[in-house]
């Protein structure tokens, strides 16, 4: 004979009909009660902790500062782990931590400290939910077990998985009977267990063509990490090599940080501009490009160095070199990395964006200047690019890196349109005769514009819109000295000789 506690089961139908509620009628956000928590919850899975999807690259180093090892990808699974844990009541359940045994405590403190403060979980009401639930089912396998007189299995819905006791009850428990949502409910459970199944088997299938295939690309993850894979004995040394030692930024004054580079940006942008005065043309025969124009040739070259340096990074004994000197570390700046990282991209879409852009309309400013002008103007507005960057990631304590060209070629086009500022301009032949076009300005407003979204909204991602704006109005200012130093060659005329052209100047 088996006894049940009336009350016991009154309080799981209320309970049940409470999730049911919930589920139907309210929204599929972040999961924070356990009536709430799903069947196929997995401690190792865990559940997804914001709306938002999961963190990119810039929110993984803000959160994770002065974690070096903290990927993108470690980072969610961690956050998924940990946030499913305070759901379910696990969280000081000492039979679940192999699987996050791979991050240490200092990590795991970091990211109880973020989801605590972003993604409020009563915890302690869950733990004693889910304590209930436990007891509840030790007690009637216990009852069954005395009914029957030996040891009777599990019933279905009840496990005991890597994710620990999750007591749910499969079969209906409303003591009104079955009703619609109980229904809908269940056909919904069964075709989420399919579909899991097929992932599953999916899963395995792509594991075991993976072993059997050593070359190709690997899964792309959101944020662009991706999921840390086996290394051999030499991969893991290079990468032990070129990880920094340090578990958190050094304790120095902000002035500290600031003052070497600030200097040297402000001592490299005079000289660039006075030496690139003294530049004299190479003769035809003695180009390394005859065949196109010295403009053309600049930029190609400039092409040629950010590609070699993008190959660069693919190779692991290049790591350590590269992190050294081919990024703009925030923690630990360098000087020379204001100028160094503008030839580093590390993702071949940061690179195809900037360099498409560079080439498209980068190599408009040449035809204005000589090839020592151009090349100043570039790296000058690269530089105070990721000098405003430094300013900015300093003061606000968002210690991460910065690369890329974007700074420079902004600045080189903005430089190009603010010298014919008031001359219209015409794409594809729009707008038609007799309208002249968008001014100058007009380009460089929509380009300020598109830099200032992510500034006043806020914008998740690792766009430089500081770094971008320095650029731009370094770029501005080089043309105004472009404009002042022709007028003194030419003696306040109208026109001078470039490189053997007579070029026609702004008329306003």
């Amino acid at each position: 004979m088996l006894f049940l506690d009336i009350d016991a089961v009154k309080r799981n139908a209320t309970r049940y009909i409470e999730q049911q509620r919930r589920t139907f009628f309210g929204s599929r956000g972040v999961i924070t009660d356990y009536v709430d928590l799903p069947p196929t919850y997995k401690d190792e899975e865990g559940l997804p902790f914001r709306k938002g999807g999961d963190l990119d690259l810039a929110e993984t180093a803000t959160i994770f500062q002065g974690f070096p090892d903290m990927t993108p990808w470690r980072a969610n699974n961690l956050l998924k782990i940990l946030h499913g844990r305070r759901v379910a009541g696990t969280l000081d359940d000492p039979e679940l931590q192999v699987n996050i045994e791979s991050f240490s405590l200092r990590e795991v403190e970091r990211a109880l400290e973020y989801l605590r403060k972003m993604v409020p979980v009563d915890e302690i009401t869950n733990a004693g939910l889910r304590a209930e639930d436990e007891l509840r089912a030790l007690e009637e396998e216990m009852s069954v077990q005395e009914a029957d007189g030996k040891d009777a299995p599990p019933k279905d819905g009840e496990r005991r998985s890597s994710g620990g006791w999750i007591y749910k009850q499969t079969g209906n428990q409303n003591v009104y009977g079955e009703s619609v949502l109980d229904k809908i409910r269940a056909r919904n459970i069964a075709k989420r267990e399919a579909e899991e199944k097929a992932l599953e088997e999916k899963r395995k299938l792509e594991e075991e063509a993976g072993q059997q295939n050593w070359g190709g690309l690997a899964t792309y993850q959101p944020g662009g990490a991706r999921p840390l894979q086996v290394m051999s004995p030499k991969e893991e040394e290079y990468r032990a090599a070129a990880t920094s030692d340090l578990e958190a930024p050094p304790e120095v004054p902000r002035w500290r940080l600031l003052l070497p580079a600030t200097l040297f940006v402000a001592t490299l942008l005079p000289f660039l501009w006075w030496a690139a005065d003294f530049y004299t043309p190479l003769g035809e025969g003695k180009r390394l490009m005859p065949w196109t124009s010295e403009g053309n040739a600049t930029v190609y070259g400039l092409l040629l160095i950010n590609l070699a340096v993008f190959v660069a990074w693919r190779r692991m004994s290049l790591w350590k070199f590269m992190n050294k000197w081919l990024i703009m570390d925030m923690a630990i700046p360098k000087p020379i990395g204001t100028v160094t990282a503008i030839f580093s991209h590390q993702t071949t879409t940061h690179l195809v964006e900037n360099m498409f852009f560079l080439w498209l309309l980068g190599g408009l400013l040449h035809n204005e200047v000589n090839r020592a002008e151009y090349l100043t103007v570039f790296l000058s507005c690269g530089a105070t690019g990721f000098l405003a960057s430094l300013y900015k990631c300093v003061l606000s304590r968002h210690l991460t890196y910065g690369l890329g060209a974007s700074s420079a070629t902004f600045g080189v086009i903005c430089a190009y349109f603010w010298l014919y500022k008031f001359e219209g301009f015409k794409i594809l032949g729009l707008p038609p005769d007799p309208y002249n076009g968008v001014q100058g300005l007009g380009v460089i407003g929509l380009i300020v514009g598109m830099n200032l979204i992510p500034a006043f909204r806020g914008l998740p991602g690792q766009k430089d819109w500081m770094s971008h704006l320095a650029g731009i109005a370094t770029g501005i200012g080089f043309a105004e000295l472009i404009e002042r130093r022709r007028k003194d060659k030419e003696g306040g005329g109208k026109s001078v000789a470039v490189e053997g052209k007579q070029v026609n100047y702004l008329k306003v």
